[in-house]
């Protein structure tokens, strides 16, 4: 990605001008406080989100900003987020499920609307993640977008690295991994065989399972492991070969340049982060403040900086450190993105299927 940015004087001060506008229009929309001790019987704003994700110089300059309070937990499994808001409504007033999870938390009741007069800064979206909102009927608001690739140290794998297939090659036996997520485990299996990441065939989800059970004792402790233990055992070379995100495969790349990332031949996934409001936030003005936060331009650009994920904004590649914006493995081309599928709504009995499918694939040794 190449930026040309031309400059004229009377540019300058009509920018000055919008920008001035734009931050009173924000501050307009949240002026229920004007102090610090208006704020005192306000509770905490209560974040739940991935291990080592969110910029904390973020949340520390929100806490400044609007007197606010967060406190912050984390998880490494989606699973356990689902858990949490689940079994214990009011306990969490923002989380970061990733698009494919929505599905679930929406049928399940599990999360509440957002007010999107409360957050003038939707503007700033894509447009084309602007249909992740009416997607989801305003139930989330999309932040960064990615891809699920391969991980491999170079140093240990001299073969060619393009497809799938490298992980059924027993010479690596013990050396490789999966993702511990099930849409991701499952659409390595479906793309290897040639199916569409979202399957409408019964019998392609039985096939499916029957490849993985092949691939399963050949994995790292035959099992799947959690993202960040992924990234901690390719730093230290226990893994060859990982399932992993782009972002995290650019990370280990920066910090060790044998660890190179490749999206397959076969296919993948194109996901997207997005933040959502649970049911029983107790802090729902805060949660909308925050989400409004993370919508300027100059904030987007301090979460890629951060977490090496392309920003859903339009407007924050002006702010993007300019190695990140050269990154192949942080913006993947255009080219290799159009051949790449959103996980989509199953129907509801390829969905049962593919439930039962990942419970089997997880309970056999």
């Amino acid at each position: 990605m190449r930026i040309k940015i031309v400059v004229y004087a009377f540019s300058i001060v009509a920018l000055g001008f919008i920008a001035q506008n734009l931050f009173g229009l924000e501050q307009k929309a949240f002026s229920s406080g004007k102090s610090k001790n208006s704020r005192d019987s306000v509770p905490a704003l209560n974040l739940y989100t991935w291990v080592d994700y969110l910029d904390p110089e973020i949340i520390s300059d929100f806490e400044k900003e609007f007197h606010a309070k967060v406190h912050t937990d984390f998880y490494d499994l989606e699973d356990a987020m689902y858990s949490a808001v689940q079994s214990a409504p009011g306990r969490y007033d923002l989380v970061f499920p990733s698009e494919g999870t929505m599905d679930a938390m929406v049928k399940s009741n599990l999360l509440l609307k957002f007010d999107d007069l409360k957050i003038p800064n939707l503007h700033n979206l894509n447009a084309r993640y602007k249909t992740i909102i009416n997607k989801w009927k305003g139930y989330c608001v999309p932040i960064d977008w990615g891809v699920t690739g391969i991980a491999y140290n170079a140093k240990y794998v001299k073969d060619a690295v393009d497809s799938w297939r490298i992980f059924w090659d027993v010479k690596y036996k013990g050396h490789t991994a999966l993702l511990n997520d099930s849409y991701e485990v499952m659409s390595v299996g479906l793309k290897r065989l040639g199916c569409p990441l979202n399957p409408q065939d019964l019998n392609e989800l039985d096939a499916t399972l029957k490849i993985l059970r092949e691939l399963k004792p050949l994995l790292h402790g035959e099992g799947f492991l959690a993202y960040d233990e992924i990234m901690e055992k390719l730093r230290n070379e226990t893994l060859w070969i990982a399932q992993c995100y782009n972002g995290d495969a650019a990370v280990l790349n920066e910090e060790d340049n044998h660890i190179k990332f490749v999206v397959p031949k076969e296919g993948t996934s194109f996901w997207v982060d997005v933040v959502a409001i649970p049911v029983g936030a107790r802090n729902k003005q805060d949660a909308e403040r925050f989400i409004n936060f993370m919508l300027r331009p100059e904030i987007s650009a301090r979460q890629t900086n951060y977490s090496y994920y392309a920003s859903c904004n339009k407007k924050a590649w002006r702010f993007v450190r300019k190695d990140i914006l050269k990154n192949p493995y942080v913006f993947i081309d255009k080219r290799t993105i159009s051949n790449l599928e959103f996980y989509k709504i199953l129907p509801p009995d390829v969905q049962k299927k593919f439930n039962e499918c990942w419970a089997k694939l997880l309970s056999e040794q």
